[in-house]
């Protein structure tokens, strides 16, 4: 396999020189992570403690929160091979220091003896591999070079000193998930820069004597922190339960000991890679990767794969090839998949030999991407922390003013230190994000409402910006399984008319014989199980199932067969009326031999034996379009193609079926040994089934929905191609007269498969000879075998591919979150709906992931719905944008708030007064708080339109009103102060002395012109439509609105003595200040017209966004993937593709 990047065979790269390695995984195709080579040094530990210690232990803290600059501070960059500390970047470059370790090591069977140095990972352990001078994973050391003869001719057992040196080189066999006590997590928690803030703040407000406002603002904290530690608490509790149910207790292997080789139980913790072991006949679950080395294997794969259908894994073929978990998956067993059966002839046991255990299984890798998941970039934090950054600069701004002002005045150091510092917590509100927690926590509890549960709450927040929407199919946009509509016959190449009742048809039709017999069904205790096509039609037909052990056999002169026969049943239609009519309950048929079904070839076939006749014949199903090739022309009938349309334009799956009559000498021997392709060929066609997978009722309005609202839909699936096309017609994910075009690769040997296209359900002709894509009128759809070929060989071409892709088929767990990933990569916000642990990797990796089950994949998914179908969906876009635009008003309120009050506040320091406490704790507690809790009240907008909420507070069409609004709050501060100065009975306060003068004209002025800007202000950002309801229907802002609004009028029209003294105001006195009060009134008047104005004909406004595209000479959109649908290149390479024959 050709890697991404250029490496060596033995799955490592150097960096420029041997200090730092990049680890690479050949047989995933995939970088694991970078490491870079430290090792201790005395001096730099002593400089690093010591300049911690002086700065009052912050470095530890932000040394904690940055281990890059804590490596390149503490230790010494060294050669790799002598490192004594890594540090270790994964792929989203998110670093940890892990400890070099050394453990001894004797297997001279593997070639191995003396030392090995290693390190763990997120959960995996790397090694020092002296062959290559890497550090790689234990697979690389070990058996990378195994082939399928060295697994097939090699039945040699583990001696007892072999097993302990791999014991101790490998670990215990367990997927151990952590769950941290409260403790440990409230402590990681508190070490938060954020917090540490938060503690500083409350620290000053004690100090200044400020305790009620810093005792709700501890109260607010801990409630936060302690509902998170609790969510994260219980999502560590869940997935450790499920991952602890799906263990054995109790293992059978083969060892050599004293006596000899022995059989012996252990416990699946014991396990080494190299172990024998001996199956059980049923009801087993795999406790780690092994690969069939004798007899078979049914196995439900559903925990890995989703599909409940089981698979038969066949022991391993001789071959010089590499053995591999991905190329031989057919005859490897996985960790967590369960054995339902096991067989092989004569009674022997059937052998499976250990080749992962642990966190190196291929569960443990789907364990690992829930734990370790892709970061989600959140556009709307990112630019938070950009605006609290310029917070802080301004609040120094402020704060070096106020310190020019005290030392001018002489102040004491104590009260110069405690106003400067005053300054920082005012325009950094240590309650910034609880208060933003608000509109979120109040969706959630919609939510829940719902019955669609949240593990974490920052999501809904995203939920408002979906621009992609992944859905699984089975379980998800379909009910489970297909559903059989009719069959259509056919005989001397004239189609019948179609058949819904089976007693139409006659017993002995090659027709019905071909549909009870073309299938790969089993009986797993007592009951049928296969694929749910195969058991809709082997049903269809009122047949029974009889295997190995439960009928006498021997009358096929061959070891037991499957054997199908018709139950007692009348019949209506006569196909052949001189054919020889048979006794129901005489005719046995016998499967003898199974060629299973081929997503290549698109067909599947059986060879079998008739009871009364010497000969044996042939059964193959398929795609129509394979089978029309394979069949002899003479059979077909004249309106194949025009019937097959028909059906396949509505939405339906068709399937075409056909025998074939063997040689008289074509005996059992002949038939093990007959290639497929002998078999597979002049065919005679029987006839057409059509089949259903019936949507779910909700399905097909709600995809409507979604692309009335602009967003695009993909479905990820690892059903079928043709199945997954079908329903995505049928669903309304791709318009009825829009083109999907199959992408397809050659199985060529070359280093680069050619790449192939076909039109899906083209009409008439099965090959097409134009290709012609348009960016909005055709879909492109591959399978998981395709995609793996193009991240290989075709990576610059998966962009383009993507934002064209709507079907991807027939993908495994791991693909279909490598397609999350890619689909974020293009700027896409992207949404995961799926049912099935195998979605588990791709829910945690979505920005919203949504799942429909209770069980795996609630562990994973942020979201759990206990709607079963996708509306849920709907419910958390339309929720998610109300958040998202709620937290942006809170945000933007409670900036503003800090910045009208940090205005307040240098405006009365330089007229040397300052607000009392009462002052601070009312706009503090009852003003800020009561706004910022009741305007998150507000629902979402029942309708989903087209358009999305903003996502960056730091875009210029947010900013630009932005500003205005901070510069309206200063103009009509000051402008009221100028008033005030105006009268000529004010007196200023004297410029004397050192303390502060609370009572004065210039602080009730302030104060209330202040604080009807915080209500007028939570107002203007409470507006509903399009994304909330109107701000009508939020009755407990509104009454908190009027409440304060009066509250404040009255204190400033004609404040009673009481209320006066408290709140530190003017005493209401002579008829020339009266008159000033109600004047006063006119200047919130003017702010609440002014702040309505920016509102209403700026803030979000398409005018003003095309402006500063003008001005910046903006020529080509942001996203990438708009960008990549203007691609005309690709659109000419792509039309240039060979057509799939």
């Amino acid at each position: 396999m050709v890697s991404l990047c250029t490496s060596s065979t033995n799955g490592y790269e150097s960096i420029g020189e041997p200090k730092s390695q990049q680890i690479y995984d050949s047989e995933n195709d995939q970088i694991l992570c970078h490491i870079f080579a430290y090792k201790k040094s005395n001096c730099r530990s002593f400089f690093y403690h010591l300049f911690s210690i002086l700065l009052a232990f912050i470095p530890y803290i932000v040394f904690r929160a940055y281990p890059r600059f804590k490596a390149q501070f503490k230790y010494k960059q060294c050669h790799i091979e002598i490192a004594e500390i890594f540090l270790v970047c994964d792929n989203h470059n998110k670093c940890t220091i892990q400890q070099v370790g050394v453990t001894s090591v004797n297997l001279p069977h593997f070639g191995l003896r003396g030392t090995v140095k290693y390190f763990f990972h997120q959960r995996t352990k790397y090694v020092w591999v002296p062959a290559t001078n890497s550090f790689g994973t234990l697979n690389q050391l070990l058996w990378s070079q195994k082939t399928c003869d060295d697994y097939v001719e090699n039945t040699e057992v583990l001696s007892n000193s072999e097993y302990l040196e791999l014991f101790n080189l490998y670990g215990p066999n367990k997927i151990e998930v952590e769950v941290k006590t409260y403790w440990r997590l409230f402590v990681e928690e508190i070490f938060n820069p954020f917090y540490m803030f938060q503690a500083f703040s409350i620290a000053l407000w004690c100090f200044d004597d400020y305790f009620i406002y810093a005792l709700c603002v501890i109260i607010l904290t801990l409630f936060s922190s302690i509902t998170s530690l609790i969510q994260t608490r219980k999502q560590s509790e869940s997935l450790h339960d499920i991952v602890e149910s799906s263990r054995c207790h109790e293992v059978a292997v083969l060892r050599e000991l004293y006596r000899g080789e022995t059989c012996m139980k252990i416990n699946p913790e014991q396990l080494v890679p190299g172990d024998l072991i001996v199956m059980p006949a049923s009801n087993f679950i795999m406790p780690c990767d092994a690969v069939l080395l004798t007899g078979q294997a049914i196995v439900n794969e559903s925990v890995l794969t989703g599909e409940s259908v089981p698979v038969t894994k066949t022991s391993l073929h001789s071959g010089t090839e590499a053995y591999s978990t991905n190329t031989h998956k057919r005859h490897t067993l996985f960790s967590g998949t369960d054995i339902l059966q096991t067989r092989y002839y004569g009674g022997e046991s059937v052998i499976a030999r250990v080749v992962r255990t642990g966190f190196d299984t291929t569960k443990g890798h789907l364990v690992k991407s829930i734990l370790f998941p892709s970061p989600v970039n959140l556009q709307f934090h990112k630019d938070a922390f950009k605006f609290v950054f310029v917070l802080f600069i301004i609040a120094f701004i402020g704060m070096f003013y106020c310190l020019y002002l005290y030392l001018l005045r002489e102040a004491p150091l104590k009260e110069i230190l405690v106003r400067a510092l005053d300054i920082i917590t005012i325009v950094v509100p240590p309650a910034l994000p609880a208060a933003m927690a608000v509109g979120t926590v109040y969706s959630q509890n919609r939510l829940k409402q719902l019955k669609i549960f949240c593990i974490s709450p920052p999501r809904i927040n995203v939920c408002g910006k979906i621009k992609l929407a992944c859905f699984d199919k089975t379980g998800t946009l379909t009910h489970d399984g297909l559903s059989m509509n009719s069959v259509i016959p056919c005989n001397d190449a004239q189609f019948f008319d179609p058949v819904t009742d089976i007693a139409e048809l006659e017993v002995q039709s090659e027709f019905v014989r071909g549909m009870a017999t073309c299938h790969s069904l089993t009986r797993i205790e007592g009951q049928l199980n296969g694929d749910p096509l195969d058991l809709n039609m082997f049903e269809f037909t009122k047949w029974k199932i009889e295997e190995p052990g439960m009928v006498e056999t021997n009358r096929f002169d061959m070891l037991a067969p499957t054997v199908v026969m018709p139950a007692k049943r009348p019949t209506k239609l006569k196909l052949a009326h001189d054919e020889k009519e048979f006794c129901a309950q005489d005719t046995q048929i016998g499967i003898i031999r199974e060629f299973s079904f081929s997503s290549t070839l698109q067909c599947m076939s059986v060879i079998c034996k008739d009871l009364v006749s010497p000969n044996m014949f042939a059964y193959t199903k398929g795609a129509p379009e394979k089978l029309f090739a394979l069949c002899i022309p003479d059979t077909l009938p004249k309106d194949f193609q025009t019937r097959l349309s028909f059906y396949t334009a509505r939405g339906y799956r068709v399937i075409a079926l056909a025998h074939k009559n063997l040689p008289t000498k074509f005996k059992w021997k002949d038939a093990q040994k007959a290639k497929r392709d002998k078999i597979e060929c002049n065919l005679h066609f029987l006839g057409l089934l059509i089949l259903q997978n019936p949507l779910k009722d909700e399905t097909v309005p709600v995809i409507t929905q979604l692309h009335q609202a602009n967003i695009r839909t993909v479905m990820i699936t690892g059903d079928n191609i043709m199945t997954a096309i079908s329903v995505a017609r049928d669903c309304g994910m791709v318009d009825a007269y829009a083109d999907i075009y199959i992408l397809e690769v050659t199985e060529s040997e070359d280093e680069a498969p050619e790449l192939l296209v076909k039109k899906a359900g083209s009409g008439a002709q099965p090959d097409i000879a134009v290709i012609e894509i348009y960016n909005q009128h055709c879909h492109i759809a591959m399978d998981g075998k395709t995609w793996g070929k193009l991240r290989t060989y075709y990576e610059h071409l998966i962009p383009n591919l993507l934002v064209r892709g709507t079907i991807f088929a027939r993908f495994q767990p791991d693909q279909k979150t490598q397609l999350v990933v890619a689909l974020q990569e293009l700027d896409y916000v992207v949404s995961m709906v799926g049912d099935g642990a195998n979605d588990c990797g791709a829910l945690k990796a979505a920005h919203v992931g949504v799942s429909l089950s209770p069980a795996e994949a609630s562990v994973a998914a942020p979201f759990t719905s206990g709607i079963p179908n996708i509306s849920c969906l709907i419910w958390l876009i339309l929720e998610g944008r109300c958040a998202l635009v709620t937290s942006f008003a809170i945000f933007k309120y409670m900036a503003l708030y800090s910045l009208i009050q940090f205005t307040t506040i240098l405006i009365l320091y330089t007229c040397h007064s300052i607000l009392g406490d009462f002052q601070f704790l009312f706009i503090d507690l009852i003003i800020t708080t009561t706004l910022a809790v009741t305007m998150g009240r507000q629902g979402p907008s029942k309708i989903l339109g087209a358009k999305r909420p903003m996502s960056s507070l730091v875009s210029p069409k947010n900013l630009v009103p932005l500003i205005l609004q901070i510069v309206a709050c200063a103009f009509f501060q000051l402008a009221a102060l100028y008033y005030l100065y105006q009268q000529k009975w004010f007196e200023p306060i004297p410029d004397q002395g050192q303390d502060e003068i609370v009572v004065s004209w210039e602080n009730t002025v302030l104060f209330t012109v202040s604080c009807y800007q915080y209500v007028i202000l939570a107002w203007q950002f409470s507006k509903g439509k399009p994304f909330r309801k109107s701000v009508l229907t939020n009755f407990w802002f509104i009454l908190n609105v009027v409440s304060l609004t009066a509250f404040v009028t009255w204190m400033m029209l004609s404040p009673c003595k009481k209320i006066a003294e408290i709140m530190e105001l003017m005493p209401y006195k002579d008829l020339e200040q009266r008159s000033f009060r109600y004047l006063l009134v006119l200047f919130p008047v003017a702010h609440f017209l002014a702040s309505g104005f920016i509102e209403m004909f700026m803030s979000d406004r398409v005018w003003l966004k095309k402006l500063f595209q003008c001005v910046s000479c903006k020529t080509r959109p942001k996203n990438k993937y708009k960008r990549l649908l203007r691609d005309n290149e690709f659109v000419n390479y792509f039309n240039s593709l060979q057509i799939s024959r």
